[in-house]
């Protein structure tokens, strides 16, 4: 990633702005990446609920990876490159696959704990953000929202 020096927007860096916009361009590499290795695993009842499922998370995930890209070189930084940098520099303590291929509450509930992470940290974010970046501000809103309405979806699917 090139450095920003002392860039800054409104009272914040912006070197810690795209840094952490990276990270969630990174994140949502990664996501993609995850659903399109589950959606090759799932077997029996799983395949059939979650496949399709699986496929538009990728694809929304590598639109807000562009999304995201974006805003970074508008602020003058650049996006991760290296492939094995992706899970280090995302917000995700690890990469792991769930426990089972064909239980959908195993698979969901592996999802569920990510979606609220990211979640949380997409809020923090904009706590940092507000008043000082409206345009990563919206940005970061707009991931955020569709990230609930995600855990939403997997909450009704679990009860």
């Amino acid at each position: 990633m090139k450095t920003l020096g002392a860039a800054i927007v409104k009272g914040i860096e912006v070197g810690k702005v795209v840094e952490r916009l990276d990270g969630f361009y990174c994140y949502n590499l990664v996501v993609a990446q995850f659903s399109l290795a589950l959606g090759n695993r799932l077997e029996g009842q799983a395949s059939f609920l979650l496949g399709d499922e699986l496929e538009e998370v990728a694809e929304e995930a590598l639109g807000a990876a562009k999304g995201l890209a974006n805003r970074i070189g508008e602020l003058g930084g650049e996006v991760t490159a290296d492939p094995a940098l992706l899970v280090e520099r995302s917000p995700l303590s690890e990469f792991s696959l769930p426990e089972s291929t064909s239980e959908v509450g195993v698979i969901l509930g592996h999802v569920y704990e990510r979606v609220r992470m990211i979640v949380g940290e997409y809020g923090a974010f904009l706590e940092e953000v507000r008043g000082r970046d409206e345009l990563s501000h919206r940005l970061v809103l707009k991931l955020l929202a569709e990230q609930i309405e995600r855990a939403s979806e997997i909450e009704a699917a679990l009860t």
